[in-house]
Formats: C-alpha cells, sequence, structure tokens
C-alpha cells in the first residue's frame, strides 16, 4: 500500500513538472537556415548604398553587413571579390555579406 501511495506522488510530481516547462515546436516546424552563397563583382557606392557589379558595372545587389558596419565595404571600393553571404528574403537584390575575400584586379567605373 505504501508504495502505491508513493507512486502515485511521484507521477503526480512528474506531471506537474512536465506541466510547467514550456513546450517547444516540433522539429520539423523549424525553418531551415537559409544556406550560404558566393557572388563576385565589383563593390561600388551608389546613392549612399554599396553595391555589386558585374563585369559590365551592372547591378547584382545591394549589400549589407552581417554585422551592422556598412563601413566594412569602403575598403574594397572599386575591387574584384568574392562575398559570401545570404539572399535576404523579404528585400529584393539584397545580399546580407558575412565574409568578404579580395581578388586580383581592378573594375572599371560604374555605368
Amino acid at each position: 500500500m505504501k508504495f502505491h501511495v508513493v507512486l502515485v506522488g511521484v507521477l503526480f510530481c512528474l506531471a506537474a513538472q512536465a506541466a510547467s516547462k514550456p513546450n517547444k515546436a516540433p522539429l520539423g516546424n523549424q525553418s531551415a537556415p537559409k544556406a550560404q552563397h558566393s557572388l563576385t563583382g565589383c563593390i561600388d557606392e551608389q546613392a549612399g548604398q554599396y553595391v555589386l557589379l558585374d563585369d559590365q558595372m551592372a547591378k547584382i545587389a545591394s549589400l549589407q553587413s552581417a554585422d551592422s558596419d556598412q563601413e566594412v565595404f569602403a575598403k574594397h571600393l572599386g575591387r574584384m571579390v568574392r562575398v559570401i553571404g545570404t539572399d535576404l528574403s523579404g528585400r529584393k537584390g539584397t545580399f546580407q555579406v558575412t565574409r568578404i575575400e579580395q581578388l586580383s584586379g581592378r573594375c572599371g567605373q560604374a555605368k
């Protein structure tokens, strides 16, 4: 009889503890992190915004630094680079840069 009382008490404590924990979303409902990829081109500044240009000096994407330091692009102005990062959803043509690799060569003037 004492065993049953102890067992019921333990079960009651476990149920109370489980009820007090916040529910976590099932793993299937979590959105997957966006895959990083790279873009190659020349960094330019247009209307106060840093952009990546192709070899014809046409805009590939607006650039945004992942750490909010937009000036990181200034030292690469006019240079050929590879930017690594992700496309930002909801902001068409904006690429969030996590890393910049300088390549050899310089770029022409933007059109």
